[in-house]
């Protein structure tokens, strides 16, 4: 297995784990987030240490259930008439009556009645006097019939009025009322007192299912009383009263471990999380080498989504969403990665966030507006006297989109709008202060290349290019022109072109060895003619590997080394291999022997500096034989050509579409180079002139005074 088969499986496998990881971290953060959730320990009568509010809108359960309750308690007692308390009553008073008839008929003696009637069972519990017998015992049989149907009337007149459990004295007052006014006597009607008093009962009863109905439609008709997100519950220093307490266990604010609503919020989220991962995968495995990222930006993309994700759940807390800096992972991104990979992580990145805070549509819209523009402005602050104007923009943007958002999700203005967007204008200024001030740390953990760290490496006065302008005028020349040709091709084809521009100033550094081995540092002597074509090759190859070593010497970024060791990939040296093969024969000579013992290019931009520096040199050497810059670049597709028949671009990234795109913003570049310039005359030429010029004005001088 070769070396590169091996560093691409271990680089999938790391991959592999870094995603793994993020996955498990984003669901510990979306599963202990307002889903489950440490309470505090307060208790009635405390003094509050901190401030609470709500963390979305929510029902006040305990006071709506107090109005609730209120009102269902604002139903007094409701009655139905027992119909079967009436006739029970009127049939017991008949069955009083007609036992006494019954008595009085099988018995003769007076005395014996009495005594019969004593010991008689009646339904009533009544004692009838002897008086009162004797004066029923006197009645004839219609005079008995009027009266118990003037003691039945009287009844059903009472019953007619109603009868409560309450009101049954009264009942029997009103009865006796009236029975004293008919027109028998009184023994008579004494005795129609003690039989209706003793069968009046209540006919009006409580009807339970209509007070229960009448209850449940008053609480109904109760409006639920709504807290709103942010919604101050109690402030710190405040006593906490019992409708405080209640109001903070509703809102499960506090208590040991709270499980607000139910575990089917977060099974649903981790569910759609999983989804979302699954679609990211696909779009890194499916985008056939476009969308696919090396080993050193997974492990920074997935150290700065852990870490934004982490501090996203830590900080939900606040009572204010904009007090999260939730545009620092869309601008790092942005910075360390490149803007697309930005604009596209950050959308996964605040849905992820979104499920935090309980699937906030309010906060999803603003992280996603701000985040987008985070990652678009920070990469004007390559320019340093740009950094402030951007954090100036972000504190705007963050503010107006909160007051934007607000305003359509809370249907209005509100004063709490306004410290919500002061408190997002802030943490925007803020963001972008952080994201520039950690980039020595990004580029120092993880070798980051950032624009600002290129321009430093760019600087001319840097030690090696100062040794490379002296040791190696030619060089350092050719460099330059090298780094214009790069920079230029990668912004036509959208790559990293500082990146390009600082490989092209150090990928021929180690020509610093053997300077005068090099055409463009001679001066008419060539050491090589006292040579072999071997060892000339072997000097002029050694020059990839010794830079390689300069610089790793000097701290230069792994990618410049890089880029440095893969200017040449494993091309041959034709120069010497063809007067080898003219010297020797072919069957004398290795072909290997003449070839760079580097690697091919591993990137775009590595590969923009093999074709730059190979087609600037042969340019070069063209129009100095005095080839004309249109037959120049025509020779240039004959040598990308060869570049590509020889595999050395297999591995760097390049579509074989954006070749031609190098090719043509190469030739716009020599276009500027070498330009056709006005031919200036020579002294001699002046001098002549100058005297032809003097003749004509005497010539003319005479004319004029002849005239």
């Amino acid at each position: 297995m070769s070396k590169r088969t091996r560093e691409k499986g271990s680089k999938k496998r790391y991959n592999w784990i870094y995603f793994a990881v993020a996955f498990i971290v984003t669901a510990i953060c979306v599963g202990t987030s307002s889903y489950v959730r440490e309470g505090d320990t307060v208790q009635v009568g405390e003094v509050a240490q901190r401030r609470y509010v709500a963390l979305n809108d929510a029902v006040d359960e305990a006071a709506t259930e107090k109005l609730k309750s209120a009102a269902a308690n604002s139903i007094g007692p409701m009655y139905k008439n027992d119909l079967t308390a009436e006739e029970n009553s009127t049939r017991r008073a008949n069955e009083v009556f007609q036992e006494l008839n019954r008595l009085l008929a099988d018995t003769q003696d007076d005395e014996m009645f009495y005594m019969k009637v004593r010991d008689a069972s009646l339904d009533l519990p009544v004692v009838l006097s002897t008086r009162q017998l004797t004066a029923y015992e006197g009645l004839n049989r219609n005079e008995r019939l009027l009266f118990v149907e003037d003691c039945v009337a009287t009844m059903n007149q009472i019953y007619s009025e109603g009868i409560m459990a309450d009101t049954l004295e009264r009942a029997k007052e009103a009865a006796k009322e009236q029975l004293m006014e008919m027109e028998w006597s009184t023994d008579l009607k004494e005795m129609s007192i003690t039989v209706v008093s003793a069968a009046l009962e209540p006919n009006l009863v409580l009807d339970e299912e209509a007070m229960e109905a009448a209850r449940e439609q008053k609480r109904s008709e109760v409006a639920d009383v709504l807290i709103r997100q942010n919604q101050k519950i109690v402030d710190e220093g405040e006593i906490i009263t019992q409708e405080i307490y209640d109001r903070l266990v509703s809102l499960n604010l506090v208590g040991s471990v709270v499980y607000e609503n139910s575990l089917y919020p977060m099974i649903g989220s981790l569910f759609i999380i999983t989804l979302l991962f699954i679609a990211l995968l696909m779009f890194f495995l499916w985008g056939k080498g476009q969308n696919t990222m090396k080993k050193d930006e997974a492990k920074i993309v997935f150290a700065i989504y852990a870490l934004a994700v982490i501090l996203v759940r830590v900080m939900s807390e606040m009572p204010y969403f904009t007090l999260i800096p939730i545009a620092l992972f869309a601008m790092l991104i942005s910075l360390l990665i490149g803007r697309k990979m930005a604009m596209l992580l950050n959308c996964f990145f605040c849905i992820i966030c979104c499920f935090i805070f309980n699937g906030d549509v309010e906060f999803l819209m603003y992280a996603l507006i701000s985040g987008s523009f985070g990652a678009l402005l920070i990469r004007k602050t390559e320019t340093r006297s740009l950094i402030m104007p951007v954090a100036v923009a972000m504190a705007v943007l963050n503010f107006a989109i909160m007051l934007a958002v607000g305003v359509f999700f809370r249907d209005g203005y509100s004063q709490e709008l306004l410290i919500a967007g002061c408190w997002g204008a802030l943490m925007g200024l803020i963001s972008v202060v952080i994201v520039v001030g950690s980039l020595p740390f990004w580029e120092i953990v993880f070798e980051i290349n950032t624009p600002l760290r290129l321009m430093d490496l760019t600087n001319l006065n840097n030690e090696i290019l100062r040794r490379l302008m002296i040791e190696a005028p030619g060089t350092y020349h050719h460099s330059l022109v090298v780094a214009n040709l790069a920079e230029t091709a990668m912004y036509e084809i959208g790559g990293n072109h500082a990146l390009a521009r600082t490989g092209a100033y150090y990928h021929d550094i180690g020509k610093l060895k053997y300077p005068l081995f090099f055409a463009e540092n001679q001066n008419g002597y060539n050491p090589h003619d006292e040579l072999t074509p071997k060892s000339s090759a072997k000097i002029i190859t050694e020059h990839a590997r010794a830079g390689y070593e300069l610089g790793l010497e000097h701290g230069l970024p792994k990618v410049v080394l890089n880029m440095i060791q893969e200017h040449h990939g494993t091309s041959v040296v034709k120069f010497f291999y063809f007067k080898a093969l003219k010297m020797y024969g072919a069957e004398n000579v290795e072909e290997n022997d003449y070839r760079y013992k580097g690697q091919i290019p591993s990137s775009r931009e590595s590969a923009v500096v093999m074709l730059a520096d190979t087609i600037e040199a042969a340019v070069r050497s063209m129009i100095s034989a005095g080839k004309t810059l249109e037959e120049a670049g025509e020779a240039t597709k004959g040598l990308i050509k060869d570049k590509l028949d020889d595999g050395q671009l297999n591995q760097s990234g390049l579509a074989i579409h954006e070749l031609e795109i190098i090719r043509k913003a190469f030739l716009k570049v020599f276009h500027g180079m070498y330009h056709e310039r006005v031919s200036y005359p020579k002294q001699e030429e002046i001098a002549e002139a100058a005297k032809v010029g003097s003749a004509d004005m005497s010539e003319e001088t005479e004319r004029e005074g002849m005239d």
